[in-house]
């Protein structure tokens, strides 16, 4: 199997409900994996929040900076990259074909 294209319709409604609801310039992490099929290209598996935005409730941005401080954690040994969420979804369309 040397064309491999990852099935990622899943992630793509994810992006599309996430665009339409917080709009094209939310800030993402793309999370990036290689499988063993084709170990010379990485493909757009996953993606977390970028940094929260502040806003009037305090309380909130805490609550969500410390999940984002955690979710970086978790990414920090896989290739990631900042985009916005409009790159993320042109990108995922690309690697699908």
């Amino acid at each position: 199997m040397n064309n491999v294209s990852y099935d990622n319709e899943r992630l793509l409604s994810e992006v599309r409900q996430d665009m339409a609801e917080f709009g094209s310039d939310l800030e993402v992490i793309a999370i990036y994996s290689i499988f063993p099929e084709d170990q010379d290209k990485y493909y757009i598996t996953d993606y977390v929040w970028g940094e929260p935005v502040h806003d009037s409730d305090m309380d909130i941005y805490e609550e969500e900076f410390e999940i984002h401080k955690k979710e970086l954690e978790t990414i920090k040994f896989t290739k990631h990259e900042e985009m916005t969420i409009r790159q993320l979804y042109n990108r995922l369309l690309k690697q699908t074909h």
